[in-house]
């Protein structure tokens, strides 16, 4: 074996007076020094190699846990600070110690469970804040059903006295009463309107109409106010307009409406000006600017946003020197909003307002809409008749407006009685109350169609509920009126129903 050249240079540096080369002994010797000593270069640089991957293994672990510590104290810093913002009760702060990781987390299991705590009384809240609402609702809807039956019986007796004689003084007494029914009608229909809102019950017609007829009649209607106070009501409409538009005409009424008495109540020996334009328009609809402008006494800057919240007017001596509820403006802002439109103002304190919003309508056929002209000379054929209500005043109300209509009247006073005289007898017709003692006229009316399918029943009910139309027609009624109604509009539905069982017959 090959001597290692390390060895063989220690070899000839201390024993060069020996032989050892020829020494076969001592050759033997060095040999196994010069494997040992080889076995140990290896385990040294094996050992340094080992070393320096350990070293680099260490400055990585150093490294990392070096941004690991960063990080930490990052987030130490961060759960102190939300637990700064959420510390809001001095009864509860604690003076933290960053290095208490213990400690953080326990006070942010007790922050957690403080803001539960918080968000079941929130939640208590807003539970009892609904049924309130709820409660408030139900309240105006009663207190509006209660209102409204009477109120039929004052616009009902209104009518009468308009169409018998009477003297030439008495005239303005029964303008006065048609007025102030129909005032206190709109008003019930705004109150009424405003809880529909606010629960989200309130739905949208869709029907054609005559939009210049909705338009010229909101301005023949209000003319006689705006004379009172000494103001000249002005119409310009563009020559663009379609007359026939798809919508809800009855809202749009409203809105126009409740615009107008505003100008009106607010302007004295000036002019309120109703102006309706076309925006954009094409062959399938048209966007349209309605705006009243009037020379009242405008509105302050301050104020424009108070009067579109409820029940508030700019200033509490407008209240006392004008009247009305507050109601108005919020209303047909609320209705405007769920057409996709916005009542707006410009004002100028001292010289006037302008309200405008803008519509976008679909354009229908003429031929679409159904003729409202009321005619003095009105005929049923000699109709049959039955009308089912338990107080006396309606049925007296009911028989003096269609007495001269050419009808054959029967009267019951509880569903029990017309269920009998209705099996007994052929009616064209059946006008039901529906709450009455003994028999309402749901009980009724699901009695009647046992044996009777044909016969149209018209329910007659102060309720105004959405859903009530979807309740009768499943029981079997054909129709409803509500309470008040117009004559006018009680002649059309009874012609209109009795027609259509002729043509069904």
């Amino acid at each position: 074996m090959k001597l290692s050249k390390k060895i063989t240079a220690i070899a000839e540096k201390h024993l060069v007076k020996t032989d050892w080369k020829n020494n076969p002994e001592m050759l033997k010797f060095m040999e196994g020094v010069s494997v040992h000593s080889l076995q140990l270069e290896l385990e040294r640089m094996s050992i340094e190699t080992d070393f320096s991957l350990a070293k680099k293994e260490y400055h990585a672990v150093t490294t990392k846990l070096t941004a690991e510590k960063k990080l930490r104290e990052q987030s130490i810093e961060k759960m102190l600070s939300a637990i700064s913002t959420l510390d809001d009760d001095p009864e509860h702060r604690l003076n933290l110690n960053k290095n208490n990781l213990l400690m953080v987390a326990e006070y942010l299991d007790f922050q957690v469970q403080r803001r539960k705590e918080i968000e079941n009384q929130l939640l208590l809240s807003i539970d009892e804040t609904r049924r309130a609402s709820d409660a408030k609702s139900q309240f105006l809807s009663i207190m509006s059903h209660e209102i409204r039956s009477p109120l039929n019986v004052i616009i009902g007796m209104a009518h009468i006295l308009q169409k018998e004689h009477h003297l030439k003084d008495q005239e303005e007494n029964i303008d006065v009463l048609n007025i102030a029914s129909n005032n206190l009608m709109l008003l019930i229909n705004d109150i009424l309107d405003y809880s529909k809102i606010e629960s989200g019950k309130l739905e949208l017609d869709n029907s054609p109409f005559d939009f210049h007829k909705l338009i010229n009649n909101l301005k023949k209607a209000h003319t006689s106010s705006a004379a009172e106070k000494r103001n000249c009501l002005n119409l310009e409409m563009d020559k663009e307009i379609a007359s026939c538009y798809h919508g809800d005409s009855v809202r749009i009424g409203q809105v126009l409406t409740n615009v107008l008495s505003n100008a009106i109540k607010f302007t004295k020996n000036g002019e309120i000006n109703l102006s309706v334009s076309e925006i954009v328009g094409n062959h399938k609809e048209s966007t349209i600017r309605i705006s009243v402008q009037d020379t009242g006494i405008g509105i302050s800057k301050d104020n424009q946003k108070k009067i579109f919240e409820k029940f508030t007017q700019a200033e509490s001596h407008i209240t006392r020197e004008f009247g009305g509820t507050g109601l108005g403006l919020t209303i047909s802002r609320d209705l405007l909003g769920i057409m996709d439109s916005k009542l707006q103002i410009e004002s100028t304190e001292g010289v006037g307002s302008t309200f405008y919003f803008d519509i976008t309508l679909q354009k229908g056929n003429v031929q679409e809409v159904i003729p409202t002209q009321i005619h003095d000379s009105r005929d049923l054929s000699n109709a049959s008749i039955l009308i089912v209500d338990d107080l006396e005043y309606n049925l007296m109300i009911l028989q003096k407006i269609v007495k001269d209509w050419k009808v054959q009247l029967d009267f019951a006073s509880n569903g029990e009685e017309a269920v009998a005289m209705i099996e007994a007898n052929n009616y064209d017709l059946v006008l039901m109350d529906l709450q009455m003692p003994v028999m309402d006229g749901r009980k009724a009316t699901i009695e009647v169609r046992k044996f009777n399918q044909h016969v149209p029943i018209i329910a007659l009910t102060a309720s105004t509920d959405i859903s009530l139309k979807i309740e009768l027609m499943a029981i079997g009624m054909n129709d409803y009126l509500t309470k008040p109604f117009n004559p006018n509009e009680l002649y059309h539905k009874l012609e209109s129903t009795i027609n259509q069982s002729l043509i069904v017959a």
